[in-house]
Order: structure tokens, then sequence, then C-alpha cells
């Protein structure tokens, strides 16, 4: 019971010490402990876990020293996209549930993109284009995913959408953590096949957007979407296979 209570303390607490850090701005002076004390009217050992949890969400911001005390803060995307992605982990997501996700939210940025001004579009992708229609059939992965990782930067900037951009980074983090390790097979036909198909679907998705059409980019988004999805989970499952004990 006592337990109980002292959590549902501490949730209160800090819920009322996010507000008072959303009603400021980021950098505002919010006070010293003693001030956080009487604000919010719990006693030190809950005010001090309340804000800890606080910061650790990126909201609260502590300095230390005689011109010290706390912060109004704001949690950047990469924070966010931290938290979120080690929750999932937490909560052994399927990483196919996760692969689904992504490629909703990357055909509708292409959708999205699609509208963009024709000469914004070109702008944008005209040295994407030539750096894709360049990569060698022998290209490492780690090659592939740099183009993939800026494709994915103007695609986003073209379809003016911060928040898919933020959940698509939040699964690519959770990615990240799922299939980490280093590549063991770029010389293989398998990748060879893949290094293709990843550059002729990658084509496909900028001549769509520079023809702005919405449903092209929304079928060639789907197809690059499928090849990458197939390679990383094989890739995965080579390293999963080679880590198995004798």
């Amino acid at each position: 019971m006592d337990k109980r209570k002292s959590r549902t303390a501490l949730d209160t607490a800090a819920d009322k010490l996010r507000e008072i850090v959303l009603a400021r701005e980021p950098g505002t002076y919010i006070g010293r402990e003693e001030a956080l004390i009487s604000e919010l009217g719990f006693a030190r050992a809950t005010v001090r876990q309340a804000a800890r949890l606080v910061e650790r969400e990126g909201f609260l911001a502590v300095r230390r020293g005689n011109a010290g005390g706390y912060f109004a803060s704001r949690p950047d995307s990469k924070t966010i996209e931290s938290i979120v992605s080690m929750y999932l982990s937490m909560m052994e997501v399927p990483p196919e549930d996760v692969t689904v996700i992504a490629t909703a939210l990357w055909v509708e940025a292409m959708r999205k993109a699609a509208h963009a001004p024709h000469n914004v579009i070109v702008e944008k992708t005209a040295t994407l284009v030539e750096r894709t229609r360049a990569v060698a059939d022998d290209a490492g992965f780690d090659e592939v995913r740099e183009l993939e990782r800026a494709t994915q930067d103007i695609v986003f900037e073209l379809a003016d959408s911060a928040y898919i951009k933020l959940i698509f980074d939040i699964n690519v983090a959770f990615s990240r953590r799922t299939y980490q390790g280093p590549a063991a097979d770029d010389v293989s036909p398998e990748h060879r096949r893949f290094v293709q198909s990843w550059r002729n679907a990658r084509l496909m998705e900028f001549g769509a957007l520079i023809q702005g059409d919405p449903e092209l980019a929304a079928i060639a988004s789907q197809y690059s979407r499928k090849v990458w999805a197939r390679r990383i989970r094989a890739r995965f499952q080579m390293k999963a296979e080679q880590e198995v004990p004798d």
C-alpha cells in the first residue's frame, strides 16, 4: 500500500512539474530545489525523484553552481527516438510489425513529397539521382545505407511533415537496436542482386517524384521498401545463424 501511494505521489509531482515546464519557454529559470518543493507541495525525496524523471525525459535541465538550478527544456527528436525505441524493445515488439509501419509511413511521405513544386523536387533530388545511378553492383552495404539515409532526409523535407518523419525515425532507431552488427556478405551474389534492385527501385521513386505523380510514387516506394526490408531481414538472419554456437 505504501509503495502504491509513493508511486502515485511521484506521478502527480512529475505531472505538475511538466505543466510548469511546458508553460514556460525553453531555457527559462524554474528555480532551485526549495522553490520546487514549495510549488509542487511534495516532500523533498518525491520532488527529487520527479525532477530526475522529467530531466530524463528532456523537459528539465539541471545546472550546478551558484547560478544553477532547474531550467525549462524540451526533448529533441533524438531523445524521443531513443526512449521510444528502447520501450519498443522492452515490449519485445516483433521487428516485422515495425517494418510494416515504416513502410506505410514512407509511402505516405513519398505521396506528399510528389506534391512539392516541380522545380524544388528537381533541385533537391538532382545530386541524389546522379549518385544513385553511379552506385556499382559491388557497392558495400554501408555505401547504400548512406544514400538511403540521404534520400530519406530529402524526401521528408519535400513532404514537409515533421510528424511522419519523427515516427519513421523512431522505427529506424528501433531497427538499429534489432538489426545490429557488421556486414558479413558484401561480396555475395545475393548482395549484388540487392544493390541492383535497390538502385532500380530508388530511381523509380525519383522518377515518380519528378513527374509529380503521387500514386506512382506510392507504388515505387512500396517496391523500394520491400527490397530494403527483404535485405535487412536476410542480413540479420545470416548474422544470427553465424552466432549460433556449435
